[in-house]
């Protein structure tokens, strides 16, 4: 079945979960945040959540730092 991250498209197996996803795509959950559609996903239910086909994912990483400016 094919999903959406991002608007690039991925093929993934029937029945994956969210949380094998984002290990596939050789991720590390620490410092990002996932939406299905409009609905942000909590990691707790990451391995829960299955992908159905066509979902539409974001991914979002998280940045620290930056620049001060005086």
């Amino acid at each position: 079945m094919n999903i959406r991250l991002n608007d690039k498209q991925y093929e993934v197996a029937e029945g994956a979960s969210l949380a094998l996803f984002i290990e596939s795509l050789g991720l590390q959950p620490q410092g990002i945040a996932v939406a299905i559609g409009d609905e942000v996903i909590p990691k707790e239910q990451w391995a829960e959540t299955i992908l159905s086909d066509n979902a539409d994912v974001m991914l979002i990483h998280a940045v620290s730092g930056g620049q001060a400016s005086a």
